[in-house]
């Protein structure tokens, strides 16, 4: 796996929250318009501390809005 690192350490963060939430979302499938539920199921399932959640979650929303937000740029697959 690749090891995405800056000196700054908020970036690094935001970075392991959207590779982490990546994760998840394409576990549960690879094309956009996953429910809330199904993917807050699979992350309370998870083995990832809570304190966590909020920025998983946040960067699930991100991932899955720029997913949608192009209608006219399509795609056979996706990947998260």
């Amino acid at each position: 796996m690749f090891n995405f690192t800056t000196t700054v350490e908020e970036i690094d963060r935001e970075n392991e929250a959207l590779i982490t939430a990546a994760g998840i979302l394409e576990s549960l499938g690879n094309y956009p318009g996953l429910s809330t539920d199904e993917f807050y199921d699979k992350l309370l399932t998870s083995e990832l501390p809570e304190d966590l959640h909020e920025s998983i979650t946040l960067a699930a929303i991100a991932i899955e809005m720029m997913m949608t937000a192009d209608k006219d740029f399509e795609f056979d697959t996706t990947v998260h």
